[in-house]
């Protein structure tokens, strides 16, 4: 799909020549793709900001100079946290690998059709990506997992969380009504891309199953379809095709929130301070739900584990009624609130100064000029072996000539 957007945008000559015609201080670019970074080169843009719209791109972090360490920073999908056995260590190096060089090799595919399209003077994109003078990431230094960054990495994790606009946001009488009913009450929702009307019916069933264990809890659930007849006489369960998440959690009477763990839904979560049950489903989200429960405010419930009743009802009794994940929960929302750089003027800021000082091109780290023995210290470690070894077995042989001419 990249290969193929990438060709049609770049021989759109019409488009090309009437964007030849402005004058542009800055050129920002999702580093997924390096296609939109080809483009600007090939439109004279020197001034260039990467934004991620995830924590990082391991394919494009290494390509950086930024540090990777798999040891302890968990890839995309890593289902674990920062506190890795040496199974969990290894995946973590291998699927590090794996990801990155699966997103180098399409890197290299969409640079054919730029310099097809563009000419073949447009720059190479292991050039274009550390030439950009900042990086945006969907990363907050308060929530993320702690891992070494470049000066001109600067996390904006919660830009889209407008909690002046969630406060003001107000629920239907409906769903008013429907919380009122009792004193607790839960919202599931596996977000827009995952559908509670296509998970397998075991897992449906066993959600359902536990649900009928709490009749003191109220439980919204974010259900897509009519279809609701194997729902049929539990009174304790409303399904709604849509729902308005954000009022939702900020209202009082939203106790806990059973949820797939996408970035947007974790900062939802963090910012508004719910606890939660998080249902990890592919991608970001493995990695997003042990980042969020490491505060102390949620709980990752393995999604194979969802056909298990037990486990299930066990985590909704914790999260419900152990006050401990509520307080943890409110103490990270209050935490990220009171940060004192919020991510929208960081965005606003960083990119004047780019258009007003770029491109920074001494914040390109001089470890990429590096080969693999200079940044290990391989080459030193090497001599040092060679010097002790000298310094050991030559006395050595010399002692032993001497023990044999003296016998």
């Amino acid at each position: 799909m990249m290969k193929s957007n990438c060709e049609d945008f770049t021989s759109n000559k019409k488009v090309f020549d009437q964007l030849s015609t402005m004058n542009f201080d800055v050129a920002i670019a999702e580093p997924v793709s390096v296609c939109g970074l080809g483009y600007f080169d090939a439109l004279g843009i020197n001034k260039t900001i990467l934004a991620s719209s995830t924590t990082h791109y391991e394919g494009v972090v290494r390509n950086t100079g930024e540090p990777v360490d798999m040891s302890y920073v968990p890839v995309h999908g890593a289902y674990f946290n920062e506190k890795m056995d040496i199974f969990q260590r290894y995946t973590n190096w291998a699927a590090e690998h794996v990801m990155a060089g699966n997103l180098e090799k399409m890197f290299d595919e969409e640079m054919e059709r730029y310099q097809k399209n563009l000419g073949v003077n447009v720059k190479h994109w292991r050039d274009l990506i550390p030439s950009a003078s900042l990086m945006f990431t969907n990363a907050n230094q308060y929530l993320d997992f702690p891992r070494p960054v470049l000066q001109k990495t600067v996390g904006i994790g919660g830009i889209s969380v407008n909690m002046e606009k969630i406060k003001s946001e107000k629920l239907s009488e409906e769903i008013g009504e429907i919380l009122d009913k009792r004193e607790n009450n839960m919202l599931i929702s596996f977000g827009s891309m995952v559908k509670s009307s296509t998970m397998p019916e075991n897992w449906r069933n066993s959600i359902l199953s536990s649900i009928k264990q709490f009749p003191n809890i109220t439980f919204i659930w974010k259900y897509e379809k009519d279809d609701l007849e194997w729902a049929n006489g539990v009174e304790n369960v409303h399904f709604l095709k849509w729902v308005p998440q954000t009022a939702l959690l900020n209202d009082k009477r939203m106790t806990a929130f059973l949820t797939h763990g996408g970035l947007g839904s974790t900062n939802e979560l963090a910012y508004i301070g719910k606890p939660a049950i998080v249902v990890p489903i592919f991608g970001d989200q493995g990695r997003n739900a042990p980042m969020l429960a490491r505060h102390g405010g949620a709980l990752v419930l393995h999604k194979f584990d969802l056909e298990k009743e037990d486990i299930l009802v066990d985590f909704i009794q914790k999260i419900v009624f152990d006050k401990s994940y509520s307080q943890k929960a409110q103490e990270l929302s209050k935490l990220l609130n009171s940060s004192p750089f919020p991510p929208k003027e960081l965005v606003v800021k960083h990119t004047e100064f780019v258009a007003q000082f770029g491109p920074l091109t001494q914040m390109d780290p001089y470890i990429r000029q590096l080969n693999w023995f200079q940044r290990t210290f391989a080459d030193i470690y090497i001599i040092m072996f060679l010097f002790y070894s000298f310094v050991i077995i030559v006395p050595l042989y010399i002692f032993r000539l001497i023990y044999r001419f003296l016998l």
